[in-house]
């Protein structure tokens, strides 16, 4: 699991912590620090499918921007895109659109 951001190292530590995420989480982090261009060019999604050992076509981007679901499709990766920045009509390149992210746990069969 990685994260692929365009914002610098600082903000992505920043921002996983006032979500409660620790990066160690993470198989990798990728920062637009780290690719000459940014989103909606598809460098950071190929640059983290490399790091984490997996063809950009079995992964998953999760994105909430438009220029990060061109550059996730761009990538070769299936898209989820998340309306918490754009409305959906915005994001219909993606491969699926979800209102949020949160999970209702009352919906999983607990396995043994």
């Amino acid at each position: 699991m990685a994260v692929a951001s365009s914002a610098d190292r600082v903000k992505i530590g920043i921002n996983l912590r006032e979500i409660g995420l620790s990066a160690d989480i993470f198989d990798a982090i990728i920062s637009g620090e780290d690719v000459e261009r940014k989103k909606p060019f598809p460098d950071i999604y190929l640059l983290a499918a490399e790091r984490i050992g997996l063809k950009p076509e079995n992964c998953l981007v999760v994105e909430d921007a438009v220029s990060g679901i061109t550059a996730g499709k761009a990538a070769g990766c299936k898209c989820l895109a998340v309306t918490t920045s754009f409305p959906a009509e915005k994001l219909t390149e993606a491969d699926w659109i979800k209102e949020s992210l949160e999970v209702n746990l009352a919906n999983f069969v607990k396995c043994k």
